[in-house]
């Protein structure tokens, strides 16, 4: 069993994901007659020989009758950062060294294949370079003499008391060694206090400029003509909350010139994000939510005229839905990373942002000056990468089919749902998964909400498997798979982690439950104070509605739990309140207990939010708040659980503690209920490659277990 369950995994594992698609130029023939874009495209393979991420770029010239591909190239994997020049005729790559951690350079590479670099270790004028979503980037200016990233604060190194202090030292540090420096939290360790960095790449010189104390620089972007810079400063005060995953701490929209002369230009109290500058330079978009609450929710796109500095908004949070462009319904702009990198088209009034429409991806053309959105015709999720010379890449996808490339020129105004898109990688499949294994619907949950303001809000289903058997076979087992967050989506693209599960013969129910994005304002807020109750019902009969819609298919004795973080919270819920109906659980770092997170996570918000309270910092949940979040955690159920459960545990995760599962466990063992714990050397969503492999490896053999004993 093991062997073929192994097998399974590696048939799907060779579907390499994509981690980015970028237009490297626009051309036409000398005739004008045939446009010609250049396209590169970075894949991420899982190497199972290596167990890492392996990076191979794939270029292609896309012409109207046909595309030319060029041989792929594997990605350095000690490059951090990549960036060509507008007019493509310099790359420049961050590098850092496997035997010297400390160590880091540039390298500028021009078309004739010159090449100079920068040791930026030498230089000595900053830490590491940041290269996470939250603050890093690597920007080109425009008349390509100088680069803009974002680094660590240069920080003297702290030494024993024994140690001499020389006198070239700037200060003494001595007994400084164990002093405790804030960080910004999950996956974002060492990040403490961030500079705006710009690399002259003529002379080699680095500058640094910090920001007051209590702000952490991000996000960068060159002013109009190079006269400065846009960027988002994070609030760092009175300490650094969580960022990764919760777009809703303080941040403020920044100028600063040449000399590091700073100053905040927009207005009251938000988070920021994603600063984009218009193609003509006289405005930028960005995304405003407020502060605090769900960590996810909806977002206001909003535009700032420069030099005045005149804000406005131009799409605005949406309770439910707004009917726009020719009937279409639009919920609201949703996500943890913005707006992509290049989003303008070239009038600077129009621009393309991708959102969530309940569970699909669906792409949009926003113009900023009539307030005109334009749904883009699609099929699935349509994601956009990248925008262009009025060209945009999107990658498309549904549940069985891997992700895919597509181009296509954005029509003048008015026109844009003419938009034709053209394939620039080929089409996938997955040997035995047939793309009509699919089903999607919604329903309203009978049981009322307890506010009855959400109780029409609905729930959607995605399935994932047959939808009716072929003669003879056998019925298959369900595994309910609810998201993490809770505001998140579980949208209609392709999971390799679900395939695998397919392809061994199970199907899979992916239920957003209210509280998920997509589905309005409304929709994230029916869920805050209501955890365990709403959440669990909406998925529970969100797996009844599936059983019966699919009876022929589905066997009601073979149904199985598979979630985690919030996901894990849900299913050790599920198994705990319905145990006649799930039978065998599996949680990744999941939240089985709010009450012990509280005073130990890097987003102590979330438990005070999320169990119906409001949070600023320096609370402390006394009594009674503690008694309420014991009540809504899953631990209060315990004693009803019988499902056999495996716990997949990291044991660097910062956002829900390792020990809230190893206690959980422990727990378990002594209430008879045959239990499993695998802890890994790794963080909350278990990413690496020999973690994901051996967690669903094992997530699967203990499925077949108990499989075998229904």
């Amino acid at each position: 069993m093991v062997d073929a369950i192994v097998e399974t995994f590696k048939s799907v594992a060779q579907l390499s994901d994509i981690k980015r698609a970028q237009i490297l130029s626009v051309s036409q023939n000398a005739d004008h007659s045939e446009p010609r874009v250049s396209v590169q495209v970075t894949w991420s393979s899982r190497n199972l020989s290596s167990m890492e991420r392996s990076f191979t770029n794939c270029d292609s010239v896309v012409m109207v009758e046909n595309v030319v591909f060029f041989p792929p190239v594997p990605v350095d994997k000690n490059v951090i950062l990549s960036q060509h020049s507008k007019t493509g005729n310099k790359s420049a790559y961050i590098a850092g060294s496997e035997s010297d951690k400390e160590a880091q350079w540039v390298m500028i590479i021009e078309r004739d294949g010159s090449m100079k670099s920068v040791d930026l270790k030498a230089a000595d004028k900053h830490g590491k370079v940041y290269a996470d979503n939250e603050f890093g980037g690597l920007e080109w200016s425009s008349d390509e003499t100088k680069l803009l990233y974002v680094a660590e604060k240069k920080r003297p190194k702290p030494k024993s008391f024994v140690a001499k202090v020389k006198k070239d030292d700037d200060e003494d540090t001595r007994g400084q060694e164990y002093v405790f420096i804030d960080e910004w939290g999950e996956q974002l360790e060492g990040k403490h206090q961030s500079v705006v960095c710009i690399l002259n790449i003529e002379t080699g010189d680095v500058t640094c400029h910090a920001l007051p104390d209590t702000l952490c620089p991000g996000q960068l972007v060159w002013a109009p003509n190079n006269s400065g810079i846009f960027g988002v400063a994070f609030v760092s005060t009175p300490y650094r909350l969580g960022l990764i995953y919760c777009p809703i701490r303080e941040s403020k929209l920044f100028f600063m010139d040449l000399e590091g002369n700073y100053s905040e230009i927009s207005q009251d109290s938000y988070n920021i994000r994603t600063p984009r500058l218009s193609p003509d330079g006289s405005r930028i978009a960005f995304l405003r939510s407020t502060v605090g609450g769900p960590h996810a929710k909806s977002a206001q796109l909003c535009l700032l005229s420069w030099p005045e500095k005149e804000e406005r908004v131009v799409v605005d949070v949406i309770p439910r839905e707004k009917t726009i462009e020719e009937g279409y319904k639009f919920m609201g702009i949703y996500g943890y990373s913005g707006m992509p990198r290049r989003c303008w088209l070239n009038d600077s009034k129009r621009l393309v942002l991708s959102t969530y429409k309940f569970d699909t991806v669906v792409t949009y053309v926003v113009n900023v000056d009539s307030g005109t959105i334009t749904e883009l015709p699609h099929m699935g999720s349509q994601n956009v990468f990248d925008v262009h010379n009025d060209w945009l890449l999107v990658d498309f996808s549904y549940i069985c089919q891997p992700s895919q490339i597509l181009l296509g020129q954005v029509p003048a105004e008015g026109q844009e749902r003419s938009i034709k898109l053209k394939e620039v990688t080929p089409k996938r499949n997955v040997e035995g998964i047939p793309n009509y294994y699919h089903s999607r619907w919604e329903f309203i949950n009978d049981i009322p909400h307890p506010d009855p303001k959400y109780s029409n809000i609905p729930i959607s289903v995605i399935y994932f498997g047959p939808t009716i058997l072929e003669a003879g076979a056998a019925k298959r087992p369900l595994i309910c798979w609810p998201h993490g967050g809770p505001h998140s989506t579980l949208t209609n693209v392709f999971v390799t982690s679900a395939a695998f599960f397919v392809k061994l013969g199970y199907s899979i129910i992916f239920p957003n439950y209210r509280g998920s994005l997509g589905f309005g304002e409304d929709g994230v807020n029916a869920l805050p104070g209501y955890c365990g109750t709403v959440d669990v019902s909406d998925v529970h009969q969100a797996t009844l509605s599936c059983l019966q819609r699919f009876s022929d298919v589905l066997d009601p004795d073979q149904v199985f739990l598979f979630g985690g973080s919030h996901g894990g919270f849900l299913v050790t819920h599920l198994a705990a309140q319905h145990p006649e109906t799930y039978k065998v659980v599996s949680a990744r770092n999941p939240v089985t207990d709010i009450s012990a997170m509280a005073n130990v996570t890097d987003i102590p918000d979330w438990c005070f939010v999320e169990t119906g309270y409001s949070f600023k910092h320096g609370d402390i949940p006394n009594a009674e708040i503690l008694s309420k979040m014991y009540q809504m955690s899953p631990i209060s159920h315990i004693d009803k659980l019988k499902a056999p459960t495996l716990l997949l545990i990291g044991k660097n995760d910062r956002r829900v503690s390792p020990y809230n599962g190893i206690h959980y466990h422990k727990m378990l063992l002594a209430r008879g209920v045959e239990t499993e714990l695998h802890l890994y050397e790794d963080c909350h969503p278990l990413s690496k490659v020999n973690v994901e492999f051996d967690s669903l490896i094992h997530t699967a053999l203990w499925f077949e277990k108990h499989r075998q004993r229904s």
